[in-house]
């Protein structure tokens, strides 16, 4: 065989061989949750509590939260978590006060927080439409089948607009009386950006008659590294 194109079928392998591995890199998925110290997200946080019982029947809060990825330590296994900083401010005029400090551990096959109290399973790998977990195996809640949607979607929220991202699904359970609803998005290389948690007490299968509950919503505003 003559030597030159032996050698450019030798370089030609070598250049597959390294897009393949680029390309499953990708694919996992672990670009969706930034694991380096320093890592931050900055959310806009509307908080709204209901009770027709009360006045007002429905209490709207609206803040700040900043989370940090902080210092590696080791758990009781030996197996190695980072801190996870959150911060508190009512808008950003203020200065951040600490609010909690949660845990967070990233695995090849997942990421875990430790967020009062309670571990969950935020996110699991690879990320593909056939990816399912319970998102709360590790604690005592009930089983909820969690699963990717949307994936690796360009999407804009408020004045930030993402190449990437994926909506992780988690609960959307509908009765005569009651509404939870939980899911959440992720975006390449930044991690969180908007997530939605509603537990409500509704009248006739309708979610805007609500008559007890709560609704929590993040949107991201700010990312970086310090």
């Amino acid at each position: 065989m003559n030597k030159m194109r032996f050698f450019g079928i030798v370089f030609i392998s070598l250049i597959l061989f390294s897009c393949k591995k680029d390309d499953n890199e990708i694919l996992y998925g672990y670009q969706c949750f930034p694991y380096n110290e320093g890592s931050y997200v900055i959310y806009d946080v509307v908080d709204i509590f209901h009770d027709v019982a009360l006045i007002p029947a429905h209490d709207t809060s609206i803040y700040q939260i900043k989370e940090v990825i902080g210092e590696e330590e080791l758990d009781g296994e030996g197996e190695s978590f980072r801190k996870l900083y959150r911060y508190y401010r009512l808008n950003d005029t203020l200065a951040w006060t600490v609010k909690d400090v949660w845990t967070v551990k990233k695995t090849t096959s997942t990421v875990e927080k430790l967020e009062e109290n309670k571990r969950r399973i935020s996110l699991a790998f690879s990320i593909s439409y056939d990816q399912q977990w319970d998102y709360n195996a590790l604690n005592e809640d009930d089983a909820l089948q969690a699963y990717y949607d949307n994936i690796y979607l360009p999407l804009t929220l408020g004045n930030l607009s993402y190449d990437s991202t994926v909506v992780v699904e988690i609960q959307n359970d509908l009765t005569f009386i009651e509404y939870k609803r939980q899911y959440d998005i992720y975006a390449t290389n930044v991690g969180l950006i908007y997530s939605v948690r509603k537990d409500l007490d509704i009248t006739s299968t309708d979610t805007l008659d609500i008559q007890k509950g709560s609704e929590v919503f993040y949107t991201a505003t700010a990312f970086g590294i310090e």
